[in-house]
């Protein structure tokens, strides 16, 4: 019989079924993101220009590399982005001086996001048009995956660039 350790809880979470993410739903206004605090807010997701893309990441997820979200961020400087992220302040200091990440992280519980976003993997992006309607989400690895998560975000931009 194994002993479930409390630093393993993440691999429960890693492992659950990813079902697809129900598109047209609205971002919450708030999260509360760690047990016993107070819901944060995130309304200004809901007033971007051209809109948003909120990423889940863990420090405990081997799959987690931020470097297709330093390349995104440097190729669509338009849009708003945050980082809902497992782990300690000192791993967040760490991942921003590797990466030259300058976009706000919250550390988070993965398994009180999951009750509140209904997500169970990551990493995992919700990209989010101007009003915080969720238009693109899944699962990613590499920076093409994360441009065709975002490619509706994309396209209005490149669209709005035209018309000027």
């Amino acid at each position: 019989m194994e002993i479930e350790r409390p630093h393993d809880n993440h691999r429960r979470f890693l492992k659950q079924f990813s079902e697809e993410y129900k598109l047209g739903t609205y971002f919450p206004e708030n999260l509360i993101l760690l047990a016993k605090s107070e819901p944060t807010s995130f309304q200004w997701l809901r007033s971007t220009e051209y809109g948003s893309v909120v990423f889940l990441m863990s420090a405990h997820c081997s799959a987690c590399h931020m470097g297709p979200i330093q390349e995104f961020v440097e190729n669509f400087r338009a849009f708003n982005y945050c980082v809902l992220f497992e782990g300690s302040d000192e791993v967040v200091e760490m991942q921003r001086e590797v990466y030259d990440i300058d976009i706000p992280f919250y550390i988070s519980d993965p398994i009180k996001l999951q009750n509140q976003l209904h997500v169970g993997v990551i990493p995992f992006a919700l990209v989010l048009n101007r009003i915080g309607q969720v238009v693109g989400a899944g699962i990613f690895n590499d920076y093409e995956k994360l441009k065709r998560l975002a490619n509706p975000l994309i396209q209005v931009y490149e669209n709005s660039l035209i018309k000027q």
